[in-house]
């Protein structure tokens, strides 16, 4: 099949479903075009994380069957219009006529651009929209009628919707029964890799183990006090943040001498990060983003075995409550972790390997195969 992906974020930063998918797709044959959008705004962002930049090209192959294609617009057209919306259609019509790639499905990520929908109904594209969060939780949003306007819209005129979590399938079923719930999984070779890794580290080898990590965004999720609460009460841990970051939150992490910040490190290097970290954490606050959230880095900190620390997001608690340490509030987080340094101190292999054995099981070529499933008899 010939598949347009319409996303939110460049192929360049973290990975994330979008390319993960995309990538397991294009394996099993079908051609991706993942259209990706730029703004002035967004090349600043870009260059002050070290974010590589070589995706601003207007058209980009990663492989014979994937190729980006970028559409670039002013800060201000992001809020759709009637104009922004033909600026779209215009370059995307090009673009699919240079690539001669006539799409059959469209897979939106996010409701921002679906005034492009009924246009691409009309090139014969069947539309599916991927939701992996709550949008109404993101702060930026919380006010903004006109894109929740977008969001229902996408889902009533979409042909399939495909979900990250439990509370999105409840709550977009009732809008369109054509409804299935497929959440996140494990790059698994790539983070089981973790385990294999021999050489040191030079960034982090300095550190004082026990190593308590987390890979991800530090943004607004992320619940800033708790992890300092824990660099206060354990100076004898190394806290180590890799990921992109917030400067606010970056201001109130710095103040502890125990709290190591790397920023953004390319996909290909995790797992040497994941490799030194004796503990994980999953600390994010508990409200109606993460309520609805199923986080990427469970299933890839359990690919390597790892004792895990999360907060009590129900993605958590239903799926791996039994391999991980899930705190029901912020003394019981500090506890929890407590117990997960004493356990990577006297590893349980049974355990390890029931973790592996769980990540292997919820891996995304597991995912893709049941999403290449819907796609295909929808």
């Amino acid at each position: 099949m010939n598949i347009l992906f319409i996303c939110p974020i460049h192929w360049s930063y973290l990975r994330q479903r979008h390319q993960q998918i995309a990538l397991g797709l294009t394996k099993r044959g079908h051609k991706i075009l993942y259209l990706q959008f730029t703004t002035i705004d967004l090349i600043f962002f870009m260059n002050l994380f070290r974010l590589s930049t070589d995706s601003l090209l207007p058209i980009k192959k990663i492989t014979e069957k994937l190729i980006i294609i970028n559409i670039f617009l002013s800060p201000f057209s992001i809020i759709e219009s009637s104009m922004s919306r033909y600026i779209i259609l215009a370059f995307l019509k090009l673009y699919m006529r240079c690539l001669r790639f006539k799409p059959e499905l469209a897979v939106f990520f996010t409701p921002r651009y679906s005034s492009i929908l009924q246009a691409l109904k009309l090139m014969g594209a069947k539309i599916v929209y991927n939701c992996v969060d709550e949008m109404s939780g993101f702060s930026h949003l919380r006010g903004d009628a006109r894109f929740l306007k977008q969001e229902i819209y996408l889902a009533a005129n979409s042909s399939l919707i495909i979900v990250t979590s439990k509370v999105l399938y409840s709550k977009f079923f009732k809008i369109n029964s054509k409804c299935f719930y497929v959440p996140n999984g494990a790059d698994f070779s790539h983070f089981f890799g973790a385990l294999k890794v021999r050489e040191k580290n030079p960034e982090v080898e300095h550190l004082r183990h026990p190593i308590v990590g987390y890979i991800g965004a530090v943004f607004e999720w992320f619940d800033v006090d708790l992890v300092c609460k824990l660099a206060r009460l354990h100076p004898d841990y190394s806290i180590l943040l890799v990921g992109p970051m917030d400067f606010s939150l970056k201001k109130k992490l710095e103040r502890y001498l125990n709290i190591k910040m790397v920023g953004v490190k390319p996909y290909e290097v995790l797992p040497r990060y994941l490799a030194c970290m004796d503990v994980c954490l999953i600390p994010f606050k508990i409200n109606k983003l993460t309520l609805a959230s199923n986080p990427i880095k469970l299933y890839e900190y359990l690919a390597a075995g790892k004792p895990v620390v999360s907060t009590a997001l129900p993605e958590v608690c239903e799926n791996a409550s039994g391999l991980v340490y899930i705190a029901k509030d912020e003394e019981d987080f500090i506890r929890k972790v407590e117990e997960a340094v004493k356990e990577a101190e006297s590893p349980n292999k049974e355990l390890i390997m029931r973790r592996i054995n769980f990540a292997k099981e919820n891996s995304w070529e597991k995912r893709i195969e049941t999403i290449e499933k819907l796609l295909r008899n929808f």
